[in-house]
């Protein structure tokens, strides 16, 4: 399947979005836990009357709503709630989801290549670029976070917090499932 117009949009703005993490930073995590239960009534309620079902895929057209646009901000509260006391964990992990997942999309559709043998709907180069990405992501999230310099944000250390999610989640992310349907 191509790079159609409606996913590139849908993935831009999936990586946009993931930049409210740069926010934990100065939130705390019950003002991170509100603007991501926020984010979810926006994405239920206000965005659809916005223009934003330009954006949902043809099944979720029938649905009523965009089964991925939901759960994204409910991920970020589940994250906020899980490790309110480690936001870095929260914005690594974010990152991850909005990178990984995001350039998995757009290098996957956009190049094509090699499908994986678990899930001929998957690439490897879509899988690469989720690791590469999300881990990036994460590193340059996880540094901003904690005040680091910016030129440790990158160290042997941070990218040996940040390769690890970025290739599970790149896993699971690979798994044949529906929601993408």
């Amino acid at each position: 399947m191509p790079l159609s117009g409606s996913e590139l949009k849908r993935k831009v703005l999936h990586i946009a979005v993931g930049h409210f993490a740069l926010l934990l930073r100065f939130l705390t995590w019950p003002q991170a836990a509100l603007m991501a239960a926020v984010a979810f009534l926006f994405n239920w309620k206000m965005l659809p009357l916005l223009g934003g079902r330009t954006l949902w895929r043809e099944g979720e057209h029938g649905a009523g709503y965009a089964r991925g646009m939901l759960l994204y901000p409910l991920s970020v509260l589940g994250l906020v709630l899980l490790f309110r006391d480690d936001s870095w964990m929260v914005a690594a992990v974010w990152a991850v989801l909005a990178w990984g997942d995001g350039m998995a999309s757009i290098a996957g559709l956009a190049l094509g290549g090699a499908r994986l043998p678990w899930n001929p709907g998957k690439s490897w180069t879509g899988l690469f670029a989720f690791v590469l990405f999300g881990a990036a992501g994460a590193a340059a999230f996880t540094g901003w976070t904690l005040r680091l310099p910016p030129a440790s944000w990158f160290s042997p250390r941070i990218l040996g917090l940040a390769v690890p999610p970025a290739l599970v989640c790149a896993l699971v992310e690979s798994v044949p499932t529906t929601l993408h349907e």
